[in-house]
Protein backbone atom coordinates (compact mmCIF):
# COMPACT_ATOMS: atom_id res chain seq x y z
CA UNK A 1 0.00 0.00 0.00
CA UNK A 2 1.38 3.41 -0.98
CA UNK A 3 0.36 6.67 0.68
CA UNK A 4 0.07 9.65 -1.65
CA UNK A 5 0.31 12.70 0.59
CA UNK A 6 -1.18 15.79 -1.02
CA UNK A 7 0.23 18.83 0.74
CA UNK A 8 3.71 19.02 2.24
CA UNK A 9 3.24 21.54 5.02
CA UNK A 10 3.36 21.07 8.78
CA UNK A 11 1.06 18.03 8.71
CA UNK A 12 1.71 16.40 5.35
CA UNK A 13 5.43 17.05 5.46
CA UNK A 14 5.90 15.49 8.90
CA UNK A 15 3.73 12.48 8.01
CA UNK A 16 5.61 11.91 4.74
CA UNK A 17 9.02 12.29 6.37
CA UNK A 18 8.30 9.84 9.18
CA UNK A 19 6.70 7.27 6.87
CA UNK A 20 9.68 7.44 4.52
CA UNK A 21 12.09 7.24 7.44
CA UNK A 22 10.49 4.20 9.07
CA UNK A 23 9.03 2.38 6.05
CA UNK A 24 11.73 2.77 3.39
CA UNK A 25 10.60 -0.37 1.56
CA UNK A 26 7.44 1.47 0.39
CA UNK A 27 7.96 5.22 0.85
CA UNK A 28 5.06 7.61 0.39
CA UNK A 29 4.71 9.85 -2.64
CA UNK A 30 4.72 13.48 -1.50
CA UNK A 31 2.97 16.17 -3.54
CA UNK A 32 4.66 19.52 -2.95
CA UNK A 33 4.55 22.75 -4.95
CA UNK A 34 6.38 26.05 -5.28
CA UNK A 35 9.59 26.90 -3.46
CA UNK A 36 8.94 24.15 -0.93
CA UNK A 37 8.65 21.50 -3.62
CA UNK A 38 11.76 22.77 -5.42
CA UNK A 39 13.77 22.65 -2.19
CA UNK A 40 12.63 19.11 -1.40
CA UNK A 41 13.41 17.92 -4.91
CA UNK A 42 16.87 19.49 -4.80
CA UNK A 43 18.02 18.52 -1.32
CA UNK A 44 15.42 16.33 0.38
CA UNK A 45 12.96 17.14 3.15
CA UNK A 46 14.49 18.23 6.43
CA UNK A 47 12.47 17.24 9.51
CA UNK A 48 13.46 18.66 12.89
CA UNK A 49 12.19 17.65 16.31
CA UNK A 50 13.36 17.87 19.93
CA UNK A 51 15.21 14.56 19.38
CA UNK A 52 16.43 14.56 15.78
CA UNK A 53 17.36 16.63 12.76
CA UNK A 54 17.19 14.51 9.62
CA UNK A 55 17.14 15.08 5.87
CA UNK A 56 14.99 12.51 4.09
CA UNK A 57 14.92 11.76 0.40
CA UNK A 58 11.55 10.52 -0.80
CA UNK A 59 9.58 10.31 -4.05
CA UNK A 60 7.93 13.60 -4.91
CA UNK A 61 5.69 15.14 -7.56
CA UNK A 62 4.29 18.63 -8.00
CA UNK A 63 0.81 17.67 -9.23
CA UNK A 64 -1.45 14.76 -10.12
CA UNK A 65 -0.34 14.93 -13.73
CA UNK A 66 2.02 12.09 -14.49
CA UNK A 67 1.41 10.21 -11.22
CA UNK A 68 0.68 6.57 -12.06
CA UNK A 69 -1.98 5.69 -9.50
CA UNK A 70 -2.41 2.05 -8.52
CA UNK A 71 -5.40 0.28 -7.04
CA UNK A 72 -3.76 0.02 -3.60
CA UNK A 73 -2.86 3.72 -3.32
CA UNK A 74 -4.30 5.74 -0.44
CA UNK A 75 -4.76 9.51 -0.86
CA UNK A 76 -4.02 11.65 2.20
CA UNK A 77 -5.19 15.25 1.78
CA UNK A 78 -3.19 17.55 4.07
CA UNK A 79 -3.76 20.99 2.56
CA UNK A 80 -5.56 23.83 4.29
CA UNK A 81 -9.36 23.68 4.05
CA UNK A 82 -9.54 26.74 1.80
CA UNK A 83 -7.30 24.89 -0.68
CA UNK A 84 -8.77 21.41 -0.48
CA UNK A 85 -11.54 21.59 -3.08
CA UNK A 86 -9.05 22.51 -5.78
CA UNK A 87 -6.92 19.53 -4.75
CA UNK A 88 -9.90 17.17 -4.69
CA UNK A 89 -10.95 18.20 -8.19
CA UNK A 90 -7.40 17.69 -9.44
CA UNK A 91 -7.20 14.13 -8.13
CA UNK A 92 -10.76 12.80 -8.40
CA UNK A 93 -10.64 12.09 -12.13
CA UNK A 94 -7.12 10.71 -12.30
CA UNK A 95 -6.93 7.21 -13.82
CA UNK A 96 -6.23 4.27 -11.51
CA UNK A 97 -4.56 1.07 -12.67
CA UNK A 98 -4.20 -2.52 -11.58
CA UNK A 99 -0.71 -3.03 -12.90
CA UNK A 100 -1.02 -1.60 -16.40
CA UNK A 101 -4.79 -2.10 -16.74
CA UNK A 102 -7.06 0.91 -16.26
CA UNK A 103 -9.75 0.10 -13.67
CA UNK A 104 -11.43 3.46 -13.01
CA UNK A 105 -10.84 6.92 -11.62
CA UNK A 106 -9.55 7.90 -8.20
CA UNK A 107 -12.83 9.36 -6.97
CA UNK A 108 -14.52 5.98 -7.42
CA UNK A 109 -11.66 3.59 -6.66
CA UNK A 110 -9.35 5.14 -4.05
CA UNK A 111 -9.98 6.16 -0.43
CA UNK A 112 -9.51 9.82 0.50
CA UNK A 113 -8.33 10.62 4.03
CA UNK A 114 -8.93 14.21 5.11
CA UNK A 115 -6.11 15.18 7.50
CA UNK A 116 -7.27 18.77 7.96
CA UNK A 117 -8.52 20.99 10.74
CA UNK A 118 -12.21 21.81 10.92
CA UNK A 119 -15.23 19.70 9.99
CA UNK A 120 -15.98 20.81 6.43
CA UNK A 121 -13.35 19.05 4.31
CA UNK A 122 -15.05 15.66 4.59
CA UNK A 123 -18.30 17.11 3.26
CA UNK A 124 -16.44 18.78 0.39
CA UNK A 125 -14.59 15.55 -0.39
CA UNK A 126 -17.84 13.59 -0.54
CA UNK A 127 -18.80 15.54 -3.66
CA UNK A 128 -15.87 13.93 -5.48
CA UNK A 129 -14.92 10.70 -3.67
CA UNK A 130 -17.00 7.67 -2.78
CA UNK A 131 -14.85 6.53 0.14
CA UNK A 132 -14.03 9.41 2.49
CA UNK A 133 -12.28 9.03 5.85
CA UNK A 134 -12.08 11.70 8.54
CA UNK A 135 -8.81 12.32 10.37
CA UNK A 136 -8.64 14.28 13.62
CA UNK A 137 -5.09 15.66 13.75
CA UNK A 138 -3.11 16.42 16.90
CA UNK A 139 0.35 17.31 15.60
CA UNK A 140 2.16 20.49 16.70
CA UNK A 141 4.02 20.98 13.43
CA UNK A 142 5.55 24.07 11.88
CA UNK A 143 6.35 24.89 8.28
CA UNK A 144 7.98 28.26 7.61
CA UNK A 145 11.10 27.52 5.55
CA UNK A 146 11.13 25.86 2.09
CA UNK A 147 12.36 22.28 2.34
CA UNK A 148 11.87 22.04 6.10
CA UNK A 149 9.19 20.98 8.59
CA UNK A 150 9.38 21.01 12.39
CA UNK A 151 7.51 18.80 14.85
CA UNK A 152 7.67 20.07 18.41
CA UNK A 153 7.16 16.78 20.26
CA UNK A 154 9.14 13.52 20.49
CA UNK A 155 9.44 10.57 20.43
CA UNK A 156 5.84 10.50 19.22
CA UNK A 157 5.36 12.73 16.19
CA UNK A 158 1.61 13.14 16.54
CA UNK A 159 -1.75 11.56 17.31
CA UNK A 160 -4.53 10.84 14.81
CA UNK A 161 -8.09 9.64 15.25
CA UNK A 162 -9.37 8.08 12.03
CA UNK A 163 -12.65 6.64 10.81
CA UNK A 164 -15.02 6.33 7.88
CA UNK A 165 -17.03 9.45 7.18
CA UNK A 166 -20.83 9.36 6.87
CA UNK A 167 -21.21 5.68 5.87
CA UNK A 168 -20.76 2.74 8.24
CA UNK A 169 -17.34 1.17 7.70
CA UNK A 170 -17.27 -1.93 5.53
CA UNK A 171 -15.02 -4.92 6.14
CA UNK A 172 -12.59 -3.53 3.55
CA UNK A 173 -12.66 -0.13 5.31
CA UNK A 174 -11.79 -1.77 8.61
CA UNK A 175 -8.93 -3.70 7.03
CA UNK A 176 -7.61 -0.51 5.44
CA UNK A 177 -7.71 1.25 8.80
CA UNK A 178 -5.97 -1.69 10.47
CA UNK A 179 -3.11 -1.55 7.95
CA UNK A 180 -2.85 2.23 8.23
CA UNK A 181 -2.69 1.96 12.01
CA UNK A 182 0.16 -0.53 11.75
CA UNK A 183 2.09 1.50 9.17
CA UNK A 184 1.72 4.84 10.94
CA UNK A 185 2.30 3.45 14.44
CA UNK A 186 5.61 2.07 13.21
CA UNK A 187 6.43 5.59 12.00
CA UNK A 188 6.15 7.29 15.44
CA UNK A 189 2.46 8.22 15.30
CA UNK A 190 -0.33 7.24 17.66
CA UNK A 191 -3.42 6.05 15.80
CA UNK A 192 -6.90 5.59 17.25
CA UNK A 193 -9.66 4.11 15.13
CA UNK A 194 -13.14 5.48 15.89
CA UNK A 195 -16.51 5.14 14.19
CA UNK A 196 -17.50 8.45 15.85
CA UNK A 197 -14.50 10.33 14.49
CA UNK A 198 -16.48 13.49 13.64
CA UNK A 199 -17.32 13.98 17.32
CA UNK A 200 -13.59 14.20 17.88
CA UNK A 201 -13.17 16.68 15.05
CA UNK A 202 -15.75 18.94 16.67
CA UNK A 203 -13.80 18.62 19.92
CA UNK A 204 -10.61 19.62 18.09
CA UNK A 205 -12.44 22.53 16.46
CA UNK A 206 -12.95 24.07 19.90
CA UNK A 207 -9.17 24.08 20.37
CA UNK A 208 -8.60 25.50 16.89
CA UNK A 209 -10.75 28.55 17.66
CA UNK A 210 -7.61 29.95 19.27
CA UNK A 211 -5.54 29.69 16.07
CA UNK A 212 -6.78 33.07 14.89
CA UNK A 213 -5.85 34.66 18.22
CA UNK A 214 -2.21 33.71 17.62
CA UNK A 215 -2.41 35.24 14.16
CA UNK A 216 -3.90 38.47 15.48
CA UNK A 217 -1.84 39.10 18.63
CA UNK A 218 1.10 36.71 18.21
CA UNK A 219 1.88 33.31 19.75
CA UNK A 220 2.55 32.88 23.46
CA UNK A 221 1.12 36.28 24.33
CA UNK A 222 -0.29 36.49 27.86
CA UNK A 223 -3.99 37.16 28.12
CA UNK A 224 -5.29 35.15 25.17
CA UNK A 225 -6.61 32.29 27.32
CA UNK A 226 -9.58 34.35 28.49
CA UNK A 227 -10.37 35.37 24.91
CA UNK A 228 -10.20 31.74 23.78
CA UNK A 229 -12.52 30.74 26.60
CA UNK A 230 -15.07 33.30 25.40
CA UNK A 231 -14.90 31.95 21.85
CA UNK A 232 -15.21 28.39 23.08
CA UNK A 233 -18.16 29.15 25.35
CA UNK A 234 -20.00 30.72 22.43
CA UNK A 235 -19.17 27.73 20.23
CA UNK A 236 -20.39 25.16 22.76
CA UNK A 237 -23.72 26.98 23.00
CA UNK A 238 -24.01 26.88 19.23
CA UNK A 239 -23.05 23.18 19.12
CA UNK A 240 -25.73 22.43 21.68
CA UNK A 241 -28.37 24.30 19.70
CA UNK A 242 -27.33 22.40 16.56
CA UNK A 243 -27.57 19.02 18.32
CA UNK A 244 -23.83 18.35 17.98
CA UNK A 245 -22.12 16.14 20.55
CA UNK A 246 -18.41 16.12 21.31
CA UNK A 247 -16.15 14.28 23.77
CA UNK A 248 -15.28 15.81 27.10
CA UNK A 249 -11.89 17.11 28.13
CA UNK A 250 -11.52 14.01 30.32
CA UNK A 251 -12.18 11.77 27.30
CA UNK A 252 -9.47 13.62 25.42
CA UNK A 253 -6.96 13.31 28.25
CA UNK A 254 -7.52 9.56 28.34
CA UNK A 255 -5.82 8.99 24.97
CA UNK A 256 -3.79 11.96 23.88
CA UNK A 257 -0.74 11.12 26.02
CA UNK A 258 2.13 13.52 25.42
CA UNK A 259 0.62 14.99 22.25
CA UNK A 260 1.08 18.49 23.67
CA UNK A 261 4.23 18.04 25.73
CA UNK A 262 6.01 20.53 23.52
CA UNK A 263 9.77 20.83 23.92
CA UNK A 264 12.41 23.07 22.43
CA UNK A 265 13.77 22.08 19.03
CA UNK A 266 17.56 22.59 18.90
CA UNK A 267 18.54 25.51 16.71
CA UNK A 268 14.97 26.81 16.37
CA UNK A 269 14.61 30.21 17.98
CA UNK A 270 11.83 32.74 18.32
CA UNK A 271 8.10 32.32 18.75
CA UNK A 272 6.34 29.52 16.92
CA UNK A 273 2.61 29.60 16.36
CA UNK A 274 -0.07 27.35 14.97
CA UNK A 275 -1.29 26.86 11.43
CA UNK A 276 -3.07 30.21 11.02
CA UNK A 277 -0.09 32.15 12.36
CA UNK A 278 2.16 30.19 9.99
CA UNK A 279 -0.05 30.99 6.99
CA UNK A 280 0.35 34.71 7.58
CA UNK A 281 4.07 34.40 8.30
CA UNK A 282 4.55 32.62 4.97
CA UNK A 283 2.57 35.33 3.19
CA UNK A 284 0.03 32.98 1.66
CA UNK A 285 -2.68 35.65 1.56
CA UNK A 286 -5.30 33.23 2.89
CA UNK A 287 -6.17 31.72 6.25
CA UNK A 288 -8.17 28.73 7.47
CA UNK A 289 -10.20 30.73 9.98
CA UNK A 290 -13.26 30.85 7.72
CA UNK A 291 -13.57 27.09 8.39
CA UNK A 292 -12.76 27.28 12.11
CA UNK A 293 -14.32 30.32 13.80
CA UNK A 294 -16.34 30.70 10.61
CA UNK A 295 -17.79 27.22 11.12
CA UNK A 296 -19.25 28.39 14.42
CA UNK A 297 -20.71 31.47 12.74
CA UNK A 298 -22.22 29.29 10.00
CA UNK A 299 -23.74 26.79 12.43
CA UNK A 300 -25.26 29.63 14.44
CA UNK A 301 -26.91 31.18 11.37
CA UNK A 302 -28.23 27.83 10.18
CA UNK A 303 -29.94 27.43 13.55
CA UNK A 304 -31.47 30.90 13.82
CA UNK A 305 -28.75 32.17 16.15
CA UNK A 306 -25.81 34.54 16.05
CA UNK A 307 -22.18 33.96 17.04
CA UNK A 308 -20.72 37.47 16.94
CA UNK A 309 -17.51 36.72 18.84
CA UNK A 310 -16.32 34.02 16.46
CA UNK A 311 -17.64 35.95 13.47
CA UNK A 312 -15.63 39.01 14.49
CA UNK A 313 -12.45 36.99 14.98
CA UNK A 314 -13.07 35.38 11.59
CA UNK A 315 -13.35 38.82 9.98
CA UNK A 316 -10.28 40.24 11.68
CA UNK A 317 -8.16 37.20 10.81
CA UNK A 318 -9.20 37.42 7.17
CA UNK A 319 -8.11 41.06 7.06
CA UNK A 320 -4.79 40.21 8.74
CA UNK A 321 -4.12 37.45 6.21
CA UNK A 322 -4.84 39.77 3.30
CA UNK A 323 -2.47 42.37 4.78
CA UNK A 324 0.16 39.75 5.62
CA UNK A 325 0.47 41.11 9.15
CA UNK A 326 1.09 38.92 12.21
CA UNK A 327 0.36 40.46 15.60
CA UNK A 328 -1.57 43.40 14.21
CA UNK A 329 -3.48 43.87 17.50
CA UNK A 330 -2.79 43.87 21.20
CA UNK A 331 -4.75 41.59 23.52
CA UNK A 332 -6.52 44.67 24.84
CA UNK A 333 -7.55 45.83 21.40
CA UNK A 334 -8.86 42.40 20.47
CA UNK A 335 -10.74 42.11 23.76
CA UNK A 336 -12.34 45.50 23.14
CA UNK A 337 -13.37 44.42 19.65
CA UNK A 338 -15.10 41.37 21.12
CA UNK A 339 -16.72 43.45 23.87
CA UNK A 340 -18.20 45.70 21.19
CA UNK A 341 -20.07 42.86 19.48
CA UNK A 342 -20.87 40.56 22.40
CA UNK A 343 -24.27 42.03 23.42
CA UNK A 344 -25.78 40.55 20.26
CA UNK A 345 -24.64 37.03 21.14
CA UNK A 346 -26.95 34.15 20.38
CA UNK A 347 -30.19 36.05 19.99
CA UNK A 348 -32.94 33.87 18.55
CA UNK A 349 -34.89 35.52 15.74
Amino acid sequence: MRYVIIGAGAIGGVVAARLAQHSPERPPLLIARGDHGEAIEAAGLRVRSPDDDTVIRLPMATSAAGVHLQIDDVLIFATKTQQVERALVEWADQPVHDGTEFVGVAGVILPAFMALNGVESERIASRYFVRVFAVCVWLPGVHLTPGEVIVRIAPSSGTFIVGRYAAPPSDSDRELLRVLEADWSRSTFRIHRADDVMRWKYRKLLSNLGNALQALVGPDVAGTRELHERLEAEATRVFGAAGIEWPSAADEEAWRGDAFDIRAVPGVEGDLGGSSWQSIRRGTGSIETDYLNGEVALLARLNGLDAPLNAEVQRLARLAAAAGTVGSMTVGQLGAALDAVEPAALVVD
